[in-house]
């Protein structure tokens, strides 16, 4: 099995990954200050559900693994879950972002709980893992996957250029209900154009287009996935760098707010991250093909150290906050990319070390990991400012206040960088790339 992955199908691949993006931009960014700011639910009792929503994901994200594995039909086996994700989570996002005016406060942390899990736990888990799952069955090329991956963040960053720059003015005219409904059939229509236009070429009849998939029972999967050291070391790969990504992104709206005192600062703030992204990920596949996954993914977490370290030297300073950002958005994008495209590795050296190829239970790993991130990171950040002694109504921030956003914005982002160069250090999945593709090649010929 060669085939080559068409332009078409890249792009809609990266459309299909901008989709989901969209919700995770608006959780990250705006789903804690709208819980504070307008729903007036208190920030640790935030943290706290954004932490109980991560041990639930724990056990969603076995179970869809376990359950992609286990699907068989004519479009394959994750095709069909991008498909049925699409109209769920468009339901999701509206309800997550519409509690009732009306409601307690008890009962508004409920609704919160409710509206969160299922939207997290439940819509977004059946898209992150077969479209994760998806990449590693419609090719077991290397460098067509680098390419789709960085199509991917291409895509990514222009949704999060728009959803982050935009969206406090979308709400500031039209409220949180008509933002939720047009993010919410935006993100389903670009679902469904994946669907529509990727096919899972592996074991794919070329004439009929019908694959023929073999399930993989749980008790082989489970003790073969269990052994694979890369699967642990992507799932905190992705941990570390969505917890930047949501611990970041959930602090920018406070930092500019009361520490650079200027809102009109959150679209240069997002367009100094995204548009290296966007930039950089031109060049990923042929800096990739010279240098290596792991080579790649050690320098990108140095530029994103550097990155933060530089806003740190005056946290008051838009300057600085821009040109540390742009900084650690080049490392960003890479690692983005590298990180989905090792996902794929990662099945690959399963079925090649255990002769156990299962993109579901893999790809968990990273809508996990992307969720323990994307959750634990704002939790954490959220736990940060109300340590100290942030309150959302306030019309003025103590001075510990102030210094806590600080240090959520910037040092939680530092010490967290720094973990993502160890976990880089150790990913070295590279030496057995050639040897990997060439076996798998000929098994699945036979």
């Amino acid at each position: 099995m060669n085939t080559k992955v068409s332009v078409k199908e890249k792009i809609c691949y990266g459309i299909g990954s901008g989709g989901g993006n969209i919700i995770t931009q608006i959780l990250g960014t705006f789903l804690t200050a709208y819980y504070t700011d307008s729903v007036g639910i208190a920030a640790a009792a935030v943290g706290t559900m954004m932490l109980v929503a991560r041990l639930l994901d724990g056990i969603s994200d076995v179970m869809m693994g376990g359950i992609v594995d286990k699907t068989r039909t004519k479009w394959g086996k994750a095709r069909p879950w991008i498909l049925i994700s699409a109209p769920v989570i468009c339901i999701g996002l509206i309800l997550t972002f519409n509690v009732p005016g009306s409601l307690s406060s008890s009962a508004k942390l409920i609704y919160a709980y409710i509206t969160y899990v299922f939207l997290n736990c439940i819509a977004f888990t059946a898209y992150m893992i077969s479209h994760t799952a998806l990449l590693s069955r419609v090719t077991l090329d290397v460098n067509d996957r680098q390419s789709m991956t960085s199509i991917n963040q291409i895509v990514n960053n222009i949704v999060q250029l728009i959803v982050t720059g935009f969206t406090i003015k979308f709400v500031t005219a039209a409220g949180w209900r008509s933002v939720s409904i047009v993010y919410g059939l935006l993100t389903a229509l670009m679902l469904l154009i994946c669907f529509w236009g990727v096919r899972e070429h592996l074991d794919m009849d070329a004439e009929t287009e019908e694959v023929k998939v073999e399930t993989v029972p749980l008790k082989e999967a489970v003790p073969a996935i269990l052994k694979n050291k890369y699967f642990y070391l992507v799932a905190a790969l992705f941990i570390l760098v969505l917890s930047i990504a949501s611990g970041n992104g959930s602090m920018t709206v406070y930092y500019c707010g009361n520490i650079l005192k200027d809102m009109n600062m959150m679209t240069p703030l997002s367009m100094a991250l995204t548009l290296p992204v966007i930039i950089g990920n031109c060049f990923v596949p042929a800096i990739v093909k010279k240098m290596g996954h792991q080579k790649t993914l050690i320098l990108s977490s140095i530029l994103m150290l550097a990155g933060f370290l530089i806003v740190a030297i005056n946290p008051y300073s838009g300057t600085l906050a821009i040109v540390g950002t742009v900084i650690r958005g080049f490392g960003n994008g890479a690692i983005f990319a590298c990180g989905f495209a090792l996902s794929a590795q990662v099945v690959d050296y399963g079925e090649w070390k255990f002769n156990v190829r299962s993109e579901g239970l893999v790809n968990s790993c990273v809508s996990f990991g992307q969720k323990v991130g994307l959750g634990l990171g704002a939790a954490i950040a959220s736990w940060i400012i109300a340590a100290g002694g942030y309150v959302g109504t306030a019309k003025v921030q103590t001075a510990s206040a102030n210094s806590a956003i600080i240090f959520a914005y910037i040092w939680f982002g530092v010490i967290l960088a720094a973990l993502l160069l160890v976990v880089s250090l150790l990913l070295n999945i590279d030496k057995y790339e050639g040897q990997i593709k060439k076996d798998l090649e000929q098994r699945h010929k036979a």
